[in-house]
């Protein structure tokens, strides 16, 4: 290649990078010279029927941080936005950017809370599906499961308490999948060991879970008990329910003490059941076992066993209740027995011989 034609393509190439650089140096000023014609603001998600925040609320933010109408496109730094808004904790997630009208498109998806606690010292607050605290809103009405007795008002909780705040959540979202128990549970009262006890909405009586484990066959019993035995009962005849022993549901009528037994006795009475069936045993006529210390009184022990994959959703129809015979417990003395009501056996009839009359002939 010849000099001059070496000289004619670098001088071409210069040619061209300088344009390059003024045609960015006029994009740079002309980005800050156009200014925001508008702000549009959008609450996302599937769940925007519940309003935490509210269109005005964000705007207002986004004012106090120097964003208006007419602000220059270049001043705005969309990352920091951003970034302060996903700091608010009624936000979930931000996304801002300018659309080529140079309008501001403000995309809120807002936390949406799972559960009411109330702590033991009067204070209360929301948590979403992340275990999130969220502050009380009065933005939307929303129906919600709520607990009392949480045992911490802090941000920073320890360990236990984090594992009681996880628990109830996962109480919180199970009791959600079913619009029945969601109905039906006024409250639901953390005892100190962590216990949970519901309060119903209809019926005058208490519900032992005990722990969140195996939560959803506890519910399934529950359900069969208040179908089967509860709404043909009477809704006020029953005054505890506990659902605390695997395959049971103890109850407990009104005016009835618990039963108190001896240490290492069993606390329930055993009962044989087919699957999808409530035994119930009539212990009004029971006599007193031998390892019972104080005196028991107890309405009836039922016993509920359901399908493990029977899902809450789906209620099957009620099927018969079977009674059983109640268990007559015998009490021994000396080693016989004084049940006067065992069959007593019969003395055989003795055939008396005649007596043999002294003769008066010599």
């Amino acid at each position: 290649m010849k000099r001059w034609q070496i000289i004619l393509v670098r001088v071409l190439w210069s040619i061209a990078a300088i344009g390059l650089i003024v045609l960015f140096v006029y994009a740079w000023n002309a980005k800050f010279v156009k200014k925001c014609t508008a702000i549009q603001i959008e609450l996302t998600g599937n769940t925007t029927g519940y309003l935490f925040m509210d269109e005005k609320e964000i705007l207002q933010y986004l004012n106090e941080q120097g964003i208006r109408v007419g602000t220059p496109v270049g001043s705005i730094n969309l990352i920091n936005i951003e970034k302060s808004l996903e700091a608010i904790k009624w936000v979930e997630h931000a996304n801002i950017y300018f659309n080529n009208q140079q309008e501001l498109q403000v995309k809120i998806e807002q936390r949406i809370p799972v559960a009411r606690i109330f702590t033991v010292s009067g204070n209360s607050f929301y948590i979403d599906k992340t275990a999130q605290r969220l502050p009380l809103r009065q933005l939307s009405v929303m129906r919600l499961p709520v607990f009392t007795g949480f045992p911490s008002d802090q941000e920073n909780l320890s360990k236990p308490d984090s594992v009681l705040l996880n628990d109830v959540l996962g109480f919180a979202l199970t009791v959600q999948k079913d619009s029945f128990f969601l109905a039906q549970m006024a409250q639901v009262n953390i005892e100190p060991n962590g216990d949970f006890e519901m309060t119903p909405t209809i019926g005058d009586h208490t519900v032992l879970f005990g722990s969140v484990e195996h939560l959803t066959d506890k519910l399934n019993r529950l359900f069969t008990f208040y179908k089967k035995v509860w709404v043909p009962s009477g809704i006020n005849a029953y005054q505890v329910l506990d659902l605390r022993f695997d395959h049971q549901v103890v109850a407990l009528k009104k005016g009835m003490f618990p039963i108190k037994y001896a240490p290492g006795a069993m606390p329930f009475i055993q009962m044989e059941a087919m699957a999808d069936s409530v035994s119930i045993a009539d212990s009004s006529k029971l006599a007193k076992p031998v390892m019972v210390e104080n005196k028991p009184k107890i309405d009836s022990i039922v016993k509920v066993v359901t399908p493990s994959k029977t899902p809450i959703a789906s209620r099957a129809a009620p099927k018969k209740i079977v009674k059983q015979k109640s268990i007559v417990f015998v009490k021994k003395i000396n080693n016989k027995s004084n049940n006067k009501t065992l069959n007593v056996e019969k003395k055989s009839a003795k055939a008396e011989m005649p007596k043999k009359t002294t003769s008066n002939n010599n």
